[in-house]
């Protein structure tokens, strides 16, 4: 049925009236008719088409720990883990049966330190087994697994236990020292533990003799208590069962935004969201094969790791190598021990390998998946080459996502990818873009870009004890009958369903043109890729600055290789004249010796903003050289 016909049906309204319009496209998107694409990505859902299920998943409706023991209850002696904390010494493996054992050890533990259904345990730990035995375990129990950064400084912690009122932290090294000035009411247990606690016994033996070491951690004091003590406290509850918990609806994490648009928030995110998130993408794609190696080469402390790369591979029967610190400079080490098959990373850990000479003699013709998430990659094509001339067969696979919507919520799978985008939503995921001065989504045929809104059943409750946030963050659509999030990214659906992102909305600037009476609305991540178009620059930062022609004008900082500093400004200036409107390319070039990142590995532009405006006294970025841009 069209429009037309609708029209007829309805008998009232006139073609030009917008109600009518309103009307027509509202019982399109509740299924009450059928009518031909109408252009707008919520009804039509073009990625549908594209999509169909490849895996036999169990359902959602189940614990996380529940939905990992089916998927792996029947190959119990498979390997699920290859914990390797020192690489000159061989790795322990462990396998599903020994891991689900650990799991209920330690839930065991737990429940002997008072911790119940609902209950809060803050984590900082790297990338130990302790840390995804913890969470699991707790999960197993209804309780829920506060994760933040293992390098959290004592102020952190001490925010994170109030927030959370954490009875028990778990943390490692020299956390004690952190921990025994914090003056914490709720705070009752601190355990410890270090990165030889799950290795191998005969290896770990073999190591403290030659380190002429006691196994024993007699520092500890007062609420601090090692693992193996913590483990060993657990041994007197026999009744575990009576502490399970099946339910789906309960919140399994608290995982925390990277702060870069404001202070950190706490993620909300139940056992259903963490296994819809799971079974959708096993719904687009056979990637993830049982016995494939995933290399763990990010702490699982944010959502996008915790749950698409550890709960994703675990779920699939995939070897999890996990490795409590890696050296991203080389990374050839541990693709030469393990010969992994899947990587997802951040651009800066994912662009290491270029410059990592002990991939010069590696052959990639088994190696299947390499992603990149949580910001721009500035480097593809080099990755891309790298990948093909390493005989891989395929591509760098983008992806997209957030914390609030369950981490992935696109991907290319497979060599899916079309240039200029981040691939089709996934599974019972959904996307669309808004107009900024409407509110209402834009048809996907009229190229415009607005702010993408996602939505799917891995989106989060809400960040926890922040309603304010909550309710900024969320938009309620009462035709759908959806809650979408916002996102803040600027870009657009097209016909076929991909998300295209050209930039950051809360990263954009209005330059004022005085000669033509009128204002553009720049994106700096934009600039930021179109000045990382030119091969001479490895990475930069736009920011926005006060000037006194178009009260408002772009700086950018720039990392280059070793090239002459006025020649590739030079060729800068030229190409941002030509691609921008007037007014609106940069108007300084400052080259510096390091780009900086924040916590989360993405470029800090808050931190370059405060040092352009003199906010930070010892500055960690050197200028090397700037130029000031003439001619506008």
């Amino acid at each position: 049925m069209d429009l037309k016909e609708y029209k007829t049906k309805l008998g009232k309204l006139s073609l030009n009236d917008e109600k009518l319009r309103d009307l027509y496209l509202r019982d399109l998107a509740l299924g009450k008719i059928e009518g031909p694409p109408t252009g707008y990505a919520t009804i039509d859902k073009p990625w549908v088409k594209a999509k169909k299920s490849n895996k036999n998943m169990p359902t959602d409706d189940m614990s996380v720990y529940d939905y990992l023991y089916e998927c792996n209850k029947n190959n119990l002696d498979d390997i699920a883990l290859i914990y390797d904390p020192i690489m000159e010494m061989p790795a322990t493996n462990i396998t599903f049966k020994s891991f689900f054992e650990k799991i209920d050890d330690c839930a065991k533990a737990y429940i002997s330190l008072g911790v119940r259904k609902g209950d809060i345990v803050t984590v900082s730990l790297p990338s130990f087994v302790e840390n995804i035995v913890s969470f699991y375990a707790l999960n197993k129990i209804g309780a829920v697994s506060n994760q933040i950064h293992p390098m959290a400084s004592r102020d952190e912690i001490e925010f994170y236990l109030e927030e959370a009122k954490s009875a028990i932290f778990l943390g490692y090294g020299d956390v004690y020292e952190k921990i025994k000035t914090i003056d914490n009411p709720y705070l009752k247990y601190v355990i410890i533990t270090n990165p030889i606690d799950s290795i191998d016994m005969n290896l770990k033996l073999d190591l403290l003799k030659k380190m002429k070491a006691d196994i024993r951690n007699n520092s500890l004091e007062g609420i601090c208590t090692s693992w193996t003590d913590f483990i060993n406290n657990g041994k007197s509850v026999t009744d575990l069962d009576k502490y399970v918990s099946h339910d789906s609806s309960l919140l399994a994490a608290l995982t925390h935004t990277s702060g870069t648009t404001g202070k950190s928030k706490a993620v909300m995110t139940t056992s259903y969201a963490f296994n819809s998130s799971v079974s959708s993408i096993a719904g687009v794609t056979n990637v993830f094969q049982r016995h494939d190696k995933e290399l763990l080469i990010l702490p699982p402390f944010p959502l996008y790791i915790l749950n698409n790369v550890v709960h994703l591979s675990l779920s699939h029967g995939e070897q999890l190598v996990v490795i409590p610190k890696v050296d991203y400079s080389k990374l050839s080490v541990y693709f030469k021990k393990h010969r992994p098959q899947h990587v997802k990373g951040i651009p800066s850990t994912i662009e290491s390998i270029l410059n990592d000479k002990g991939f010069d003699d590696y052959d990639m013709s088994d190696f299947k998946f390499l992603i990149s998430g949580g910001g721009k990659l500035t480097k593809e094509d080099d990755i891309n080459e790298f990948l093909l001339s390493h005989h891989c067969k395929y591509r760098i696979a983008n992806g997209y996502g957030m914390s609030e919507v369950g981490g992935c919520v696109s991907c290319m799978f497979e060599n899916t990818k079309i240039d200029g985008t981040v691939g089709k939503p996934i599974l019972n995921s959904s996307a669309m873009a808004v107009d900024l001065n409407t509110g209402k989504e834009l048809s996907y045929f009229s190229n415009e870009n607005g702010e993408i809104y996602l939505t799917g059943s891995s989106r989060m409750i809400g960040y926890y004890q922040n309603k304010e946030a909550t309710e900024e963050l969320f938009f309620y659509d009462k035709i759908n009958k959806k809650t979408w999030v916002k996102t803040g990214d600027l870009g657009r659906i097209s016909e076929d369903g991909d998300i295209i992102i050209v930039g950051r909305l809360k990263r954009m600037t209005f330059i004022f043109d005085s000669v033509n009476n009128t204002a553009s609305k720049v994106s700096s991540d934009y600039m930021e890729s179109t000045i990382c178009d030119n091969n001479d620059v490895i990475d930069c930062i736009v920011i926005s600055v006060p000037d006194e022609v178009s009260q408002n004008a772009m700086k950018a900082y720039i990392l280059v290789k070793d090239s002459p500093y006025d020649r590739v400004i030079d060729e800068l200036d030229k190409m941002c004249k030509k691609r921008f409107r007037k007014y609106v390319s940069p108007i300084e070039y400052v080259v510096v010796d390091e780009i900086p990142k924040n916590v989360a590995g993405k470029n800090d532009y808050k931190y370059v903003e405060e040092m352009e405006f003199g906010k930070i006294d010892n500055p960690r970025v050197k200028v090397l050289y700037r130029r000031k841009i003439e001619e506008r």
